[in-house]
C-alpha cells in the first residue's frame, strides 16, 4: 500500500471548493489522464454516485468507474476505483477554511494485488509525481 499527500490553497470559499469536488463530472477539467468523466448511477453529491471515466494514464485509453463513497458537507469528499484488476485507488479530500480561503488537503491510498505487489516499493515516485502534477492543476483551476 502507498500513500499520496498533496495540499492546495484557493480563494474560493469552503462550499464552492466542496461543489467542485464533489461532482467527479469536473475532474476531465484539471485531471491530465482524464478524458471524460460522467454519472452513471446515483445522484452527484450522493453517497453511492458512480461515475464511469475515460482515462489515458500512459498511451492506452481505457474506462474506469468511480464511486463517491463519502460526502459530507462543506468538509469532505472521499472516493474508490471500483474496477477489477491489480490496482485499487481510494482517497479524500478534506476541506476547511484557511486564512482568506480554503485549505484542501488530498489523501490518496494505492493498494496493488497480485504480481504487481512486487513492484510497489519502486512505485513512490511516480505516485508523486502524478500527485505532484493533480496538485498544481487542481490549483490552478481553483485560482483562475
Amino acid at each position: 500500500m502507498k500513500k499520496v499527500q498533496t495540499k492546495v490553497v484557493t480563494t474560493w470559499p469552503v462550499e464552492d471548493v466542496y461543489g467542485y469536488l464533489v461532482d467527479f463530472t469536473n475532474q476531465a477539467e484539471w485531471r491530465f489522464d482524464v478524458l471524460a468523466s460522467e454519472l452513471v448511477s446515483g445522484e452527484t453529491g450522493q453517497v453511492g454516485a458512480k461515475y464511469r471515466q475515460k482515462v489515458k494514464p500512459g498511451r492506452k485509453e481505457m474506462s474506469s468507474e468511480v464511486e463517491l463513497t463519502e460526502a459530507s458537507r462543506p468538509g469532505e469528499v472521499a472516493f474508490r476505483t471500483l474496477d477489477p484488476g491489480p490496482v485499487t485507488v481510494s482517497g479524500a479530500w478534506h476541506i476547511q477554511p484557511s486564512g482568506e480561503g480554503t485549505e484542501v488537503v488530498c489523501d490518496v491510498v494505492i493498494e496493488t494485488n497480485g504480481m504487481l505487489r512486487l513492484l510497489e516499493p519502486t512505485m513512490g515516485p511516480q505516485l508523486r509525481k502524478i500527485a505532484a502534477k493533480y496538485e498544481a492543476a487542481l490549483a490552478e483551476k481553483l485560482n483562475a
